[in-house]
């Protein structure tokens, strides 16, 4: 604990020196006591290492400890109460006087004589408790100890090095094995099968179930590959949300389970998926069996879930198969990833060294996280420290035992510095597998004064991940629109389970983190620690919490809900340094401390003005504020400010007056420009802003001249930079064809500084782009570029020279003819003996929306040059209805969509991506807009394997122009055929163009027919010869009565023999189905109301393994002659009403059932339940669930 004080007394050591408050002081006659507290502080941080020794073994050292950060804490609250009245007065002093004292009215302030006498108290009671630790710390004669700087060396990137892991391949290909062999397997085909992966933690099991799931083989063999991470809260209906989310790359907007279901039945939609649950801790078989069922309803053959665990008891519950045991590794995989991970980083080697390393290594008994987190140590020590992490106490002590932290663990964090200490110790406040984001980590350090700048907070962090303290660095999607993603892109990290666990001993109940629901927070009452020590609070709660913390200092909302009335109480948020809320501060009274304001993604839609009084405040967050409209006109005050986000706050039209006086300012990532004075871009001038910067309203800019004083040219930390003339972030709002010539000046006096990587410019309404643009060493650091709304732009610059230019998005040029033009249309000069490569570092382009757009490349003096897109992995074509042909040479093409290309042949884009892979899997959609046909919604995506999924949709007529289509296209590719509301291609007496059409789909092994209203009788001609078809689905056909015509007989086979599964749902006239193949597995009827029986040759489909019924109103029976269905194990029947009966001697019938799920079926349940008439029938059934208790 001493340690973590050394921070806390440095910076309140700090305080008592700083100039505002040592004024202060002086003016009041108090710099006597001033002094001696800077003396005693000081002698005090001089024997803190010592005494957090001592404090481990020594019970009354361990109370002087606790009894001196009571002391620091309240002496930090009185001299952050100097500072601020230092702060207010001289704000005071430029503040209008009656704006000044409208603001004022908010705040309660004593008298200057009694607030005088009052301070001189608090601060003289504050010095004599300090005096009292302070001679009962010479007499404890605690040695004084200087903190040794932690060796750091500066690396790149290594520490998110994920190819660095040992003695994983076999399990990695043991797992494979499971899950490609499964569809293969004809006894498991039909069911999801189940594998847990279980072990120790921090042994790696993420670790393969990651490398599982990156495999490519598993990417190119399941049609969704699905990651959830868990953890200990098992919230099924946030469990469908997380899958929702991943599959369809949308977030759910239900919270209902009975609409997840849907949704999630529509996401899934029979597809062969895998889905990773990691970090299952649930151990009720109800709640696991409620969301499998939910999962599985419309899993496609061949799906497959992993669930890692700690609990071999979450394993037996889950698994359908026998959990996989991940083993510790052995000694020579031991010391393998120890030298990839030390020696491997430039360490030399030495034998001497060699053989401590390898004695350490073996400390750490073949755990993976252990011997990473220790290599990490020694990698940033001398070679001289190895010894005594080899003789450390840490090792001989059963710390585990008393502890549940590994030792390797707990040593590498006593080897951190004491900042890195306690700024790790506050990463507790977060909930275990959650995302921290580094730069709010980063802003709740300085808020809590931990650190001084963010310069150290960035060397903290870098620390702390390349020690792995902190691990899974990533650029994180943000629930903004696609624009605002451009400025904001959080980096975020998460933290291990055991790390976590760490964080949380060493926090020592300063962290507490409060999760429960609505229903026990009537129940009960908070207490320890919230009553006693906790200081920074995370609430994930939903409801209003009273909060019994005396002094919190951090307080993260986690949810919409509220803080109770009494919490928020002055004697509860005088004490704040950092809030996030999702509640409007009406009185801003309790907060003049605080440092750091998040009300991000809430509802607020105004702060008060009483706002601009947190003369303290250095970061104030309102990202995704979609209401805010107004900011406090006063904030040129706030002379604190570092950091302003406003990404995604739509509604905001004006930024407060003068705010180029906030000279602090580091971060703005908006600013909307004004026409009115103070309010201009010329506000820009002074501020060293960086990151990512947003202006709009650049048609308010009067003059180049007026452009130029924003001094975007100095502005070296900018990363991200977008410029809008209008104010709306979708082209074309705004902005008319007209053409503004002064517009172009002002663009080029907008040149930005060289080290830029995100350009985005809106709405530009000159007829050129600036010279700065054709300038590849300006801008050899770019590597993202969008133009959007840029109509009268009739040439592009020559991105293509980009050096490191990997996205390109060009949207609404509605000028543009070609793509690239001629290398000599560059105006700053420069020209080329030989032109470089064309994009050479491409990866992703869209093109949308540019009418006249015709060429990729403009020809020059009769000759065509080639396009080259050398690494261009995908290509977004859209709304371009002239463009009449694609880039020659695409060789690592993975994703193509066109939509709206009315002169590109349908075979042309198949026969692209062909030319260079003909063993790919392709995406393939075709709606009434594109072509001839037209074609559009064209998708075509490379994973590998000779397959691909053709969509057709909306296609009435035109079949012979899409007949000629299909003889030029490589059709035996197509393995997925998706049809919807297509009535061209069903008849009831087919022509011979139908026919050929269909002979067109022989290798089609999965078909699903949706919404196709001219189906009355089953498609017997059309699919009768789909000899491969593996899986039929027939949904929203709502004229199908599934008989058969006349010239066919009942009893003939009309059905494909080779289908396994079946699903008709939402056919609403549907009465009868035709005769089943013996190859059928899988029958799912769902929403059929009219069905009134089963097939009455259900009892020859010998394979059936699954039958599902679901509201089928008028079934009234099942087949008597299900004899012959020997293999059923899963039989579900919901919400079917009319059916009274169950077959007699339905074991002797069905003797492998072992699934059995009735609910809603009233006429079924009462006879089916213990003790009931027809109990015999199910009583030996080892999975069944009848009524409501059905999952």
């Amino acid at each position: 604990m001493g340690s973590l004080l050394i921070p806390l007394v440095s910076s309140v050591a700090a305080k008592v020196g700083d100039t505002l408050v040592r004024e202060l002081l002086r003016a009041w006659g108090l710099d006597k006591a001033r002094r001696k507290l800077e003396q005693h502080l000081a002698a005090i941080q001089c024997i803190l290492l010592d005494a957090d020794a001592k404090s481990r073994t020594n019970p009354a050292v361990c109370r002087w400890v606790k009894d001196l950060k009571t002391a620091v804490y309240h002496a930090d609250g009185i001299l952050d109460d100097f500072r601020y009245e230092a702060l207010r007065r001289r704000a005071a002093q430029i503040r209008p006087h009656s704006t000044a004292r409208k603001v004022l009215n908010y705040y309660t302030f004593n008298s200057p004589v009694v607030f005088h006498v009052s301070m001189g108290k608090r601060i003289k009671d504050s010095l004599e408790m300090i005096d009292e630790l302070v001679v009962e710390m010479n007499n404890f004669h605690f040695l004084q100890h200087a903190e040794v700087p932690t060796l750091v060396h500066p690396q790149t990137h290594s520490h998110v090095d994920e190819l660095k892991i040992v003695g994983r391949q076999d399990e990695k290909e043991q797992v494979v094995k499971i899950l490609l062999g499964h569809a293969h397997n004809d006894g498991n085909n039909n069911n999801v099968m189940v594998l847990p992966i279980v072990g120790m933690g921090g042994i790696g099991k993420t670790t393969l179930a990651q490398l599982v799931h990156n495999d490519q083989r598993v990417m190119h063999h399941f049609e969704l590959v699905i990651w959830v991470c868990v953890s200990d809260k098992f919230i099924i209906e946030e469990i469908i949300r997380s899958i929702i989310q991943v599959a369809s790359k949308e977030k759910s907007k239900f919270t209902n389970i009975e609409a997840l279901r849907k949704e999630l039945t529509e996401v899934l939609g029979n597809k062969r998926y895998l889905l990773v649950l990691d970090d299952v801790w649930n151990e009720d078989r109800q709640k696991w069996d409620d969301m499998i069922s939910l999962v599985c309803s419309h899993a496609g053959s061949g799906s497959a879930i992993i669930v890692t665990s700690r609990s071999n008891q979450v394993a037996s519950i889950t698994g359908t198969l026998p959990p996989h045991h991940i083993s510790l590794l052995d000694e020579d995989q031991s010391w393998e990833l120890f030298h990839r991970n030390t020696f491997g980083r430039g360490v030399e080697k030495q034998e001497e060294l060699i053989l401590v390393a390898k004695n350490i290594v073996n400390k750490c008994k073949g755990l993976p996280l252990a011997i990473k987190t220790i290599a990490a140590l020694l990698h940033s020590k001398h070679h001289s420290q190895w010894f005594s992490v080899l003789d450390s106490d840490v090792w001989k002590d059963d710390i585990l035992t008393t502890t549940g932290i590994v030792p390797a663990l707990q040593l590498s964090y006593d080897h951190l510095s004491s900042e890195e200490k306690i700024c790790f110790s506050l990463c507790a406040i977060f909930p275990k597998d959650s995302l921290m984001d580094k730069d709010m980590l980063i802003h709740l350090w300085m808020a809590n004064e931990f650190i001084a700048s963010e310069t150290r907070g960035q060397q903290i962090f870098d620390v702390l991940v390349w020690r792995c303290f902190l691990q899974d660095l990533n650029i994180q999607k943000t629930l903004l629109s696609s624009f605002d993603e451009f400025i904001h892109r959080p980096t975020t990290c998460k933290m291990h389970d055991l790390m976590h666990d760490l964080a949380d001993l060493v926090s020592r109940n300063d962290c507490s983190i409060v999760q429960i629901d609505q229903i026990l927070l009537q129940r009960c009452r908070y207490a320890s620690p919230l009553e006693l020590e906790a200081r920074h609070l995370s609430l994930d709660i939903d409801g209003p919490l009273e909060i019994l913390a005396p002094r919190p200092r951090t307080i993260l909302v986690q949810m919409k809900s509220g803080l109770s009335h009494r919490s928020r109480a002055k004697s509860k948020f005088f004490s704040l340094r950092a809030l996030r809320t999702f509640q409007t501060m009406t009185h801003m009274t309790n907060l003049k401390h605080l440092r750091y304001l998040d009300c991000s993604y809430s509802d607020v839609s105004s702060l008060p003005e009483a706002t601009s009084m947190l003369y303290s405040l250095q970061t104030l967050k309102l990202i995704g504020c979609n209401n805010l409209n107004k900011l406090p006109e006063g904030m040129r005050y706030m002379s604190s400010l570092r950091h302003i986000f406003l990404v995604g706050c739509r509604c905001l039209e004006r930024m407060p007056k003068s705010i180029g006086q906030l000279n602090s300012l580091q971060t703005l990532t908006n600013y909307v420009i004004g026409s009115d004075g103070g309010r201009g871009i010329d506000q820009l001038k002074d501020l060293n802003l960086g990151g990512a910067l947003s202006l709009t309203e650049l048609r308010r800019v009067h003059s180049a001249e007026n452009a130029k004083q924003s001094n975007m040219s100095g502005k070296h930390n900018l990363k991200r930079l977008s410029l809008d003339w209008a104010h709306a972030t979708s082209y074309g709002t705004h902005v008319g064809y007209e053409v503004h010539t002064d517009a172009e000046g002002i663009l080029k006096a907008l040149r930005p500084a060289k080290r830029l990587e995100v350009l985005v410019l809106s709405n530009y309404t000159g007829a050129k782009f600036s010279s700065w643009m054709h300038n590849s060493t300006l801008l050899e650091h770019l590597s993202e570029l969008s133009l959007t709304g840029c109509k009268n732009c009739k040439d592009l610059p020559p991105l293509w020279q980009l050096p490191s230019l990997e996205y390109l998005s060009l949207k609404g040029l509605h000028s543009l003819a070609s793509i690239c033009v001629g290398n000599d249309d560059i105006d700053n000069g420069e020209s080329f003996i030989s032109p470089p490569p064309f994009f050479p570092k491409l990866e992703t382009m869209i093109v949308a929306n540019m009418p006249k757009l015709q060429r990729w490349h403009q020809e020059e003096a009769g000759q065509v040059a080639v396009v080259l897109f050398p690494r261009l992995k995908k290509l977004n074509i859209s709304a371009c209805p002239m463009l009449a042909s694609m880039p020659k040479m695409l060789p690592l093409l993975e994703d193509l969509l066109v939509i709206d290309a009315r002169h590109i042949p349908l075979y042309h884009l198949m026969g692209l991506f062909v030319q260079f892979n003909l063993e790919c899997k392709a995406n393939i959609s075709v709606e009434p807009r594109v072509g001839w046909l037209p074609i559009g919604d064209f998708h075509l995506l490379r994973l590998g394997d000779s397959y691909m999924r053709l969509r057709l949709k909306g296609l009435m007529d035109n079949v012979g122009r899409f007949e000629e289509e299909l003889y030029r296209m490589p059709c035996r590719f197509i393995k997925d055929l998706d049809i919807t509301d297509c009535g061209c291609l069903f008849s009831p007496e087919p022509s011979q163009i139908q026919q050929n059409i269909w002979n067109h789909f022989g290798f089609v092994e999965s078909m699903r027919i949706t919404a196709c209203n001219n189906i009355v009788q089953w498609p017997v001609v059309e699919i009768r010869n789909l000899n491969l078809l593996r899986l039929l689905h027939l949904s929203f056909c709502s004229n199908l009565t599934g008989s058969l015509p006349s010239t066919i007989s009942d009893d003939e086979n009309v059905i494909p023999p080779q289908l396994q599964h079946l699903e008709i749902e939402f056919c609403l006239s549907l009465v009868e189905v035709p005769k089943l193949p013996a190859s059928l597995e899988k029958l799912s009827i769902d929403f059929c109301p009219k069905l009134g029986s089963m097939p009455t040759i259900l009892g020859n489909v010998k394979n059936l393994r699954d039958l599902r019924l679901s509201d089928c109103n008028a079934l009234t029976t099942f087949s008597d002659g299900m004899y012959g269905v020997t293999a059923l194990r899963t039989l579900v029947m919901e919400w079917c009403p009319m059916i009274e009966t169950l077959p007699e001697g339905l074991l002797q019938q069905l003797p492998a059932l072992e699934e059995l799920h009735i609910r809603d079926c009233p006429n079924l349940e009462e006879d089916l339940l213990s003790g009931g008439a027809d109990w015999n029938l199910v009583e030996a059934i080892p999975n069944r669930s009848v009524g409501r208790s059905m999952p």
